[in-house]
C-alpha cells in the first residue's frame, strides 16, 4: 500500500490564525478609544471645574475691594457682592454634584466639594454677620460669628489649595490652563482681630449699611411766596396770614417711621410753635408738610424753623432742621 506524503495543508492554519489577530487589534483599538474618551471626559470636566474657579477668583476679589471699604459703602455694595459670590458658588457645588465621569477625579472632586462648602458657609455668615453688627450697634455676638464665618473661609482656601495640588498628580492629564488662584479670606491676621476691626467699620458713622431711616428737612416754602431782594433778605408779599410748606425726604435705605416735625415762627410777639407728624416715608421719598393760616404782621421781621427732633437711629442728624430770615411787606 503506498502511503501519501505529500506536505500537510496550511491554508486552514492561516483560516483560524486570522481572525485571532483581528480580534486582538479590534481590542487594543476599544482600548485606545476607551482611554481616548477618558481622557477627553477628564479634560472637560477640567474646563468646568476652570471656569467656576474662574468665577469665584473674580468674585473673591470684588468682595475683598467692597470689605477694603466697609466703613463708606452702601449696603447694596455688600449685598450685591455677596449674592454674586453665592451663586457662584451654587453653580461649582452643581458641577461637583454631577461629579466626574473618571476615577482619576474622584479625589480632586471631593476635596473642591469641601472647599465649596466651606466657602458658602463663610461667605453667608460674614454677610449675615455684617449686616446685623451694622443694624443693631450692642449686639456682641456677630464678632464672634464673623470671626467664625472667616476661619470658613479660610479652611476653604486651604482645601483649594490641596485641590490644585491634588491636579498636579502624574495620573491627572494635564489641563489646557492651569488652575486660578482663588482667596476667599479678605485679610491675613488674627481672626477675631479681623473680625473687631470690621464691626468697626460696618457702624462707621459715615457706612451705608446699617438699616437705618435717614428724614431730612429739604425746605421750607411760604404762601404767598417769598421773594429775594438784591440783599438776599427774603420778602413776603404784604399779607396777614401766611401758609407753610416743609418739604421731608427719606435719605436712608430703610423706610421711616411716623415722626413729628415742628414749626416754629420768631418775630415780634411770642414764638408760635406748631407741631405736625410726617408719615411713613420710604427711601427716597419725599412729602410736603403744611402749616397753614399763621397769623403775621406787615412791616415784621420773622424768622421760620422747621425741625424734625425725635428721630432715632438717623443718617445724619445735621439735615434735621432748616430755618429762614423774611420780612413781611407793608406795602
Amino acid at each position: 500500500m503506498m502511503l501519501d506524503q505529500s506536505k500537510p495543508r496550511r491554508r486552514s492554519l492561516g483560516r483560524f490564525l486570522w481572525p485571532a489577530v483581528v480580534t486582538a487589534a479590534a481590542v487594543v483599538a476599544v482600548v485606545v478609544t476607551s482611554a481616548g474618551d477618558d481622557t477627553r471626559a477628564e479634560l472637560q470636566y477640567f474646563d468646568s471645574m476652570h471656569e467656576t474657579a474662574s468665577d469665584l477668583s473674580r468674585g473673591a476679589d470684588s468682595l475683598r475691594v467692597v470689605i477694603s471699604r466697609l466703613s463708606r459703602i452702601d449696603r447694596s455694595e455688600l449685598v450685591t457682592a455677596t449674592d454674586g459670590l453665592r451663586e457662584d458658588l451654587e453653580t461649582g457645588l452643581e458641577l461637583v454634584e454631577t461629579g466626574p465621569s473618571s476615577e482619576n477625579l474622584v479625589a480632586a472632586n471631593a476635596v473642591y466639594r469641601r472647599a465649596l462648602e466651606a466657602w458658602t458657609v463663610g461667605v453667608s455668615g460674614f454677610a449675615s454677620g455684617i449686616l446685623a453688627a451694622a443694624d443693631d450697634p450692642t449686639d456682641t455676638v456677630v464678632t464672634d460669628n464673623i470671626a467664625n464665618a472667616l476661619a470658613e473661609l479660610r479652611a476653604g482656601d486651604r482645601l483649594y489649595t490641596d485641590l490644585v495640588r491634588e491636579l498636579e498628580e502624574e495620573e491627572v492629564p494635564d489641563p489646557v490652563a492651569a488652575m486660578p488662584e482663588v482667596l476667599m479670606l479678605p485679610a491675613e491676621g488674627e481672626l477675631f482681630t479681623l473680625s473687631q476691626a470690621y464691626v468697626e467699620a460696618s457702624r462707621s458713622p459715615n457706612s451705608g449699611i446699617g438699616l437705618r431711616p435717614g428724614l431730612q428737612v429739604s425746605s421750607i416754602t411760604s404762601d404767598p411766596l417769598w421773594n429775594v431782594d438784591p440783599s438776599d433778605q427774603a420778602i413776603v408779599p404784604a399779607t396777614e396770614l401766611l401758609n407753610f410748606f416743609v418739604v421731608v425726604g427719606n435719605a436712608g435705605n430703610v423706610a421711616s417711621e411716623p415722626e413729628p416735625i415742628e414749626l416754629t415762627l420768631s418775630g415780634e410777639s411770642d414764638p408760635v410753635v406748631l407741631s405736625e407728624m410726617v408719615p411713613v416715608l420710604e427711601p427716597g421719598q419725599q412729602t410736603a408738610v403744611q402749616f397753614l393760616e399763621i397769623p403775621v404782621i406787615p412791616g415784621a421781621l420773622y424768622e421760620v424753623a422747621a425741625s424734625l427732633t425725635a428721630i432715632t437711629n438717623d443718617v445724619d442728624l445735621e439735615d434735621n432742621i432748616v430755618s429762614v430770615l423774611f420780612e413781611v411787606s407793608d406795602e
